[in-house]
């Protein structure tokens, strides 16, 4: 996994601001301080002292295109190191989290987040933590999560907190990187229906932002549109996950299931798809469904080729 350390490396000192523009967060609020308001005892720093105030790295709102008439803000925690993780993260990640906690208690009843919900016209409003700990050492062990998926913590209460670390990082900036190598194609995240986002007059199928939901996912959906024939269209889901036949045959279902109002070719990808290794599991996966006319639209890609398969 050290290669996504090292594309991740690339990106340099402001790694996660430039990562945020690519996944669409671009009117970014940077370096934000907020007063403490706890009102269940005092907010203590490293160091046990109490804290009047929290730095917050960035800040973004946007409207859900998941959920209608809510308004996400997404309180954003930035952990660069140029260290690999340690063997034993727990107990630093488990401050990170703390902190950031106690950042999203306190702009929820700041005058900050009044001041943006007035900016928008949204029914309700859900604050969401998001730390990146990330690193460029490409012999660091880049699933951070994995270790730490057992930390507890004495309060989380309601409060979502995302967390983004190499292996995450990574996926999504193999995948559009991808994406932007084929040239003759524009490409967007795809937002399917849910159940919740059923009103006409605000539904959207597709846009330039990345849903805050997306980012621990190992499915990232897109549609891919060709430049000079809007009508001519692609449906791709990409996974974390490497090939196995099963997830092949879930991912047919689920694209079958999500891209129903979409025409054209479906694309898989993995990171590790060979096809000299695995066409004849391809073709036995798509035996395996009834629908032979969609299936025959199901291709399968390694987006970590960035050569113009079109």
């Amino acid at each position: 996994m050290g290669e996504w350390s090292k594309k991740i490396g690339e990106y340099g000192e402001n790694v996660v601001e430039k990562f945020l523009s690519l996944i669409g967060w671009n009117t970014l609020a940077k370096g934000v301080q907020i007063d403490c308001l706890c009102v269940n005892g005092e907010h203590l720093n490293d160091k046990d002292k109490p804290v009047h105030t929290h730095g917050i790295d960035f800040l973004y709102s946007y409207r859900n295109p998941l959920v209608d008439g809510l308004l996400n803000n997404i309180i954003i925690s930035s952990k660069y190191k140029t260290e690999k993780y340690p063997n034993s993260p727990t107990k630093q990640f488990k401050w990170f989290v703390t902190d950031l906690i106690n950042q999203v208690e306190c702009y929820a009843n700041s005058p900050q987040k009044y001041e943006t919900q007035r900016n928008f016209n949204c029914q309700s409003v859900n604050d969401i933590g998001v730390l990146f700990w990330l690193n460029n050492q490409s012999d660091s062990d880049d699933d951070l999560i994995s270790k730490v998926t057992s930390a507890k913590f004495d309060r989380v209460g309601d409060r979502t907190i995302y967390i983004v670390d190499n292996k995450r990082a990574g996926f999504i900036l193999k995948v559009i990187q991808y994406l932007k190598s084929q040239n003759e194609y524009n490409y967007s995240f795809y937002y399917p229906s849910t159940g919740r986002n059923i009103n006409p007059c605000n539904r959207n199928n597709t846009g330039t932002i990345l849903p805050v939901e997306y980012l621990n996912s190992s499915i990232l959906p897109f549609k891919m549109e060709k430049k000079n024939n809007r009508n001519e269209t692609c449906f791709m889901l990409a996974t974390i996950e490497k090939f196995e036949k099963d997830s092949f045959m879930r991912l047919i279902g689920l694209a079958k299931d999500i891209s129903t109002n979409l025409s054209g070719q479906i694309i898989i990808g993995f990171p590790d798809y060979n096809s000299l290794i695995h066409e004849n599991t391809v073709n036995q996966a798509k035996m395996g469904f009834d629908d032979s006319d969609f299936t025959k639209t199901v291709s399968v890609i390694n987006y970590t080729d960035t050569f113009n398969i079109f």
